[in-house]
């Protein structure tokens, strides 16, 4: 149950992972989608400010010509303003011009110029100025179609006329963006240019409701796409016409799309990586986990064939020990030998008894002791001061080594030696979780180290329950040997 359970806790952690990955990355994925199509619009915007530009940069050289010409109209220098015609690229479109002269606030015609003089377009004769010369003004006629543009000077008023068709002809062979188009309108909404010359003299059906217009992203009628439209305001002779910039939102769609896609396939390049990256530590942490726990087996299995085998040690040692005292025990006082026998058959009754925990309560280990104690006292008498043991009734019932009372009284009274004046003092105090058993050291050979087989066999036992703190001290005056608890209801 608590390996299906285990299993089971980490699956669930790994799909707890797995999900916060993912969530991470959607999210992650959005905000670059988010971020990506800002820059998109942002890249849009700039080409549309871009070709604005580029045609405002026309208007300025168209206005400049004619704002010369109006300077030399004012000093009545018209072969000079033939010139200008001539040497400039407004020679494409402007298909006439008249100068208008203002005396006592009466403007009355001074100078025409037209381009054509045997094919003129009536239309485009003007005998009287217009009241509405601060604009553009439209015409049309069966020959074509012009506009009228008004450019004040110091003296008068000079009227340009251009051809829309050749006008239009002359942008679009400028090639100002293959990506982008412009739109141009009067103050009557009249269409001015277009790429399409047959919108030509349309009014803009879409009504005019805020200036400029920014960010509005429309079905082109041109290209019947969406394109992003973006209103500019014209300087010079077209100040009250619209400008509006249209911008392909397929332009950077591709590119946008192609760094989308490298950032999904990155990220989901990564996802995988971390969680095979996961999948692998988890892996190894099993295969870790699992060693060390073959190896605690191991370790554990070693342990016990060890307490085994000094138990082995243990039996005939302390067999042939209790045989000799009672051998000397015999010829001194009968009774007591009686007595002896006794005990030893207990004693050597509980060394028989096989336990693979190789564990007992300390109340076991304790009647053990006293027996054990007690056949000593018989053999050395006063040599030895009572054994004084002090342990809670609640501590009685936990767990420590098998013999470990019995093997270092054993140690104690062997390594020791015993004399009326300097009697052997023992005692097994519970202090703090655990038992300290300390005994007065006289030793018979202060060359040989009081630790032999037995406190081998404790420390075994304790490696097998991986319970930490057994530890032997000891100096000039005393050996002490401690003896943590054993709770095997947690093993």
């Amino acid at each position: 149950m608590a390996s299906i359970s285990f299993i089971r806790n980490r699956i669930l952690i790994l799909g707890l992972a797995l999900i916060f990955v993912v969530s991470i990355y959607i999210i992650m994925f959005r905000v670059i989608d988010q971020r990506l199509e800002r820059l998109n619009r942002r890249i849009l915007k700039e080409v549309s400010l871009e070709k604005s530009e580029l045609v405002q940069k026309e208007f300025d050289d168209f206005d400049r010509v004619f704002h010369l010409m109006g300077l030399a109209a004012d000093e009545g220098q018209q072969e000079f303003m033939n010139k200008l015609i001539e040497q400039d690229s407004v020679k494409q479109f402007l298909v006439a011009y008249s100068y208008w002269k203002s005396e006592s606030g009466v403007y009355s015609k001074k100078l025409t110029w037209y381009a054509d003089s045997l094919n003129i377009d009536s239309v485009i004769i003007s005998n009287e100025l217009l009241d509405r010369h601060f604009s553009t003004h439209f015409i049309k006629s069966n020959k074509g179609m012009y506009v009228h543009a008004y450019l004040t000077t110091k003296s008068g008023i000079l009227q340009v006329t251009l051809d829309l068709h050749k006008l239009n002809a002359y942008f679009w062979e400028r090639n100002f963006g293959r990506h982008a188009y412009f739109e141009l309108y009067d103050i009557d909404g009249v269409c001015l240019i277009y790429p399409d010359e047959k919108r030509i003299g349309q009014k803009k059906v879409t009504t005019w409701k805020r200036y400029p217009l920014k960010d509005s992203t429309v079905m082109s009628d041109y290209i019947h796409m969406e394109v992003l439209m973006e209103e500019f305001k014209l300087q010079g002779i077209f100040s009250n016409s619209k400008l509006f910039v249209n911008v392909l939102l397929i332009m950077t769609a591709d590119e946008v799309r192609d760094i989308g896609n490298t950032a999904f396939l990155l990220g989901a390049l990564g996802i995988a990586t971390m969680l095979l990256f996961i999948f692998l530590i988890d892996w190894q942490n099993r295969k870790a986990k699992q060693l060390t726990l073959r190896n605690l087996e191991y370790q554990k299995e070693d342990a016990l064939l060890r307490f085994e085998n000094l138990k082995r040690k243990v039996d005939p040692h302390f067999l042939f020990n209790a045989l000799g005292s009672l051998q000397q025990l015999i010829g001194k006082d009968p009774f007591q030998a009686k007595t002896f026998v006794g005990k030893m058959a207990k004693v050597y009754r509980k060394f028989l008894s096989r336990d693979e925990s190789g564990l007992a309560t300390i109340k076991e280990e304790v009647v053990l002791a006293e027996e054990y104690f007690f056949m000593q006292k018989i053999r050395f008498v006063d040599t030895l001061i009572p054994l004084e043991i002090n342990i809670s009734p609640e501590a009685m019932t936990l767990h420590i080594p098998r013999f470990s009372l019995q093997i270092l009284i054993e140690n104690a009274i062997k390594h020791n030696e015993l004399n009326k004046e300097k009697p052997l003092s023992i005692s097994i105090i519970e202090t703090e979780g655990q038992l300290v058993v300390r005994n007065t050291v006289l030793l018979k050979n202060p060359d040989i180290d009081s630790a032999g087989y037995g406190t081998q066999m404790i420390a075994h036992v304790y490696d097998f329950y991986q319970v930490q703190g057994f530890e032997i001290q000891h100096n000039e005056t005393d050996f002490i040997v401690y003896l943590p608890f054993i709770h095997i209801d947690s093993q």
